[in-house]
C-alpha cells in the first residue's frame, strides 16, 4: 500500500513537472511569435514610409519632366529648380541630343571623321580609332561591302559571332559595344556612351555640346572652342544657368575661328540651339532620397511632341 501511494505521488510530481515545462515552452513560443509580429509591423511601417517617399520622388521628377518639355521653357529658366515644402523638390536639366555625336549618321564621311577625331582625343592610335569608326559605319550601312579597316559579317563569323552586323541603325548606344574596336574605346574612355546618341537629328548643337565633341566635329582650335564655351556658359562657367550668354547662331559659329572654306565644309553639320530633339533630365528628391527620369522627345514644326525614349534611374 505504501509503495502504491509512493508511486502515485511520484507520478503526480512528474505530471506537474511536465505541465510546468509545457507552460514554459508555450510562453517562450508566444514571446517569439509576439516579437515576430512586432518586428513585422515595424518593418511594414518602415516599408510604407519608404514606398511613400519613393512615390513622391517619382511624382516630383514627373513634374520636372512636364515643365522641361514645355516649348517656352529654356535651359536657364529658374522654374526648372524648385523646392516643394521643407524637404523635397526637383531639378531639371535641358539639353539637346545634338550635344552628342549622331552615331546613326556615321555613314556620312564628316561624321566618321568626327568619330575618329574623338577617339584620337581619347588617346587611341589613329589606326585603332579608324578601325572602330569604320566598323561602326559598316554596322550601320545597308550593304555587305567591308570598308578598308572596317568589319562585316565574315569578320564576326571568324570570332564565332553570327547574324551581325545588323546593317541598320543602332537601337541603343549600348549596342555599339558589340562592334569591332569598341573594346579599346571602353578601356580608354569608360564613359564613352555619354558622347553618342541614337536619337539625334544629325546636327551637332554648339549650344550644348562639350569641348571634345565640338573640336572633333569642327576641327577648330581648342582655344577658340574654349572661348565659345566661356561666352556661352557665362561668368560662372556652368552651362544651363541664368548667366549664360545669349549668342546668335552666326556669332557662336564665328567664334570657332574657321576659314570660309572650313566653315563651308561643316556648316550643314552644325547648329546653335536648332536641334529638334530635346533631352530632359529631371531629379525629384525627398530628403536624401532621389529618383531620376530622362525623357527624349522630338518637337515637330507644329509644336507636337514625339516621344523617343524614357529612362528611369
Amino acid at each position: 500500500m505504501k509503495m502504491m501511494l509512493h508511486n502515485l505521488k511520484a507520478t503526480r510530481q512528474r505530471s506537474r513537472a511536465s505541465a510546468l515545462m509545457l507552460m514554459i515552452w508555450a510562453i517562450l513560443l508566444m514571446s517569439v511569435t509576439v516579437a515576430g509580429v512586432v518586428q513585422y509591423v515595424h518593418f511594414s511601417a518602415d516599408e510604407a514610409v519608404l514606398d511613400a517617399a519613393d512615390f513622391k520622388t517619382l511624382h516630383l521628377a514627373e513634374c520636372g519632366i512636364i515643365l522641361g518639355l514645355h516649348p517656352d521653357v529654356r535651359s536657364t529658366d529658374p522654374v526648372l529648380k524648385q523646392k516643394v515644402g521643407t524637404d523635397s523638390g526637383f531639378e531639371v536639366w535641358l539639353t539637346s541630343e545634338g550635344a552628342r555625336l549622331p552615331i546613326n549618321f556615321i555613314t556620312d564621311a564628316r561624321v566618321t571623321e568626327a568619330v575618329v577625331n574623338l577617339f584620337e582625343k581619347w588617346e587611341l592610335s589613329t589606326e585603332d580609332a579608324t578601325v572602330a569608326a569604320q566598323s561602326l559605319a559598316d554596322w550601320v550601312d545597308a550593304d555587305d561591302d567591308q570598308r578598308a579597316q572596317g568589319a562585316e559579317e565574315d569578320y564576326y563569323k571568324g570570332l564565332g559571332v553570327y547574324d551581325v552586323p545588323r546593317n541598320q541603325g543602332f537601337i541603343s548606344v549600348d549596342e555599339m559595344q558589340l562592334v569591332r574596336g569598341m573594346d579599346l574605346v571602353e578601356r580608354k574612355k569608360p564613359e564613352w556612351r555619354d558622347y553618342f546618341s541614337v536619337y539625334s537629328d544629325g546636327l551637332i548643337d554648339l549650344l550644348h555640346a562639350t569641348k571634345d565633341v565640338i573640336v572633333a566635329t569642327t576641327g577648330a582650335d581648342e582655344s577658340n572652342v574654349e572661348n565659345l564655351i566661356s561666352q556661352r556658359d557665362g561668368a560662372d562657367g556652368i552651362h544651363g544657368t541664368e548667366d549664360d550668354g545669349n549668342l546668335s547662331d552666326n556669332t557662336a559659329i564665328n567664334l570657332l575661328g574657321l576659314s570660309s572654306a572650313e566653315l563651308s565644309a561643316i556648316r550643314s553639320n552644325i547648329t546653335y540651339g536648332g536641334n529638334s530633339v530635346r533631352r530632359v533630365e529631371s531629379i525629384g528628391w525627398v530628403g536624401e532620397k532621389q529618383r531620376k527620369l530622362t525623357v527624349i522627345a522630338r518637337r515637330q514644326d507644329d509644336n507636337a511632341l514625339t516621344y523617343l525614349a524614357r529612362i528611369e534611374e
